[in-house]
């Protein structure tokens, strides 16, 4: 079932480059070499090698480096160094997804159809009421974390393990502003202002889908095979917690703790959020978009 902002396919003409935070090349460097190995057309791929910076201001960092190459990428790709990705031609796949629907301003290959419980300012603070709800993903262990999907669908956040935008998205661009009016306002990028607000790691993926919809973007979740191995990028390695305890009282349960208070405080306009399903059939990508330079 498509809907009314959809538009017929073509071949698209935007240009994907791939964002990555790793501390650890050897380690990262299988996951890596799947995402080019199965796109159609090689993107381009920043790599943010850090010693511990934290997710989001690594991120944040590639996605500013990534904004200001030439020629500018029209979609950036926010995919964690665990990410292993299985489907032949997913590239494609998701430039064909943006370009039928220009209001998808966010998608990924896993998300949730709600984000926080539905009386959730309606009851004393509880950082567990800011839970995702219905997760759905094609990852290969898929039922181990919500239910598998096989249709694109409207939902309310992702998974941070791949964070796929639009460079108007990730500048911060109110959705629907003509290119005249994008240069009236103070954009701030949305990876700059959940820095702003002292998030470091967790959460960050339910501010993106709730800046998502503060801005008027939809976001969507494209059923791309792949596998996520989770933890290796920051919370499985124990160089990562050791250099936490360093940063924050409790170090990684103290980011937790710290993110989700100000998420709370500070999305009190957008959550909770709850989407209407719409869903709709991935079609076959034409047997000659391999030929694309």
């Amino acid at each position: 079932m498509s809907d009314e902002h959809s538009a017929p396919w073509r071949e698209s003409p935007l240009r994907l480059t791939i964002v990555t935070a790793t501390t650890d090349p050897d380690r990262a460097h299988d996951c890596l070499a799947s995402w080019m190995a199965t796109a159609v057309t090689q993107p381009r791929l920043q790599t943010v090698v850090n010693t511990y910076l934290g997710t989001v201001p690594a991120f944040r960092l590639g996605v500013e480096r990534a904004l200001q190459e030439d020629p500018p990428a029209d979609i950036i790709a926010c995919l964690h160094d665990d990410l292993e990705i299985q489907e032949a031609a997913w590239d494609d796949k998701v430039l064909e997804h943006f370009r039928r629907h220009p209001r998808c301003g966010l998608l990924g290959f896993g998300g949730a159809i709600a984000l926080g419980d539905a009386d959730l300012y309606q009851k004393p603070y509880n950082p567990m009421s800011l839970a995702r709800q219905g997760f759905r993903s094609n990852m290969r262990d898929a039922e181990l974390h919500g239910i598998r999907s096989l249709l694109a669908e409207r939902v309310a956040c992702l998974d941070g393990f791949s964070q796929i935008g639009r460079r108007e998205y990730w500048q911060g661009v109110v959705q629907g502003l003509s290119k005249a009016d994008m240069g009236k306002g103070e954009a701030v990028p949305v990876l700059q202002q959940i820095e702003d607000q002292g998030i470091v790691h967790h959460m960050y993926d339910g501010c993106l889908g709730a800046l998502a919809a503060r801005a008027g973007w939809e976001v969507w979740y494209l059923p791309i095979a792949c596998h996520h191995f989770g933890g290796r990028t920051a919370v499985g390695d124990p160089g990562y917690q050791a250099w936490a305890a360093k940063q924050i009282p409790g170090g990684d349960a103290g980011y937790w703790y710290q993110s989700h208070r100000h998420a709370y405080d500070w999305l009190r306009d957008v959550l909770p959020i709850r989407v209407r399903g719409v869903l709709w059939r991935l079609r076959p990508v034409p047997s000659n978009s391999s030929s694309r330079t």
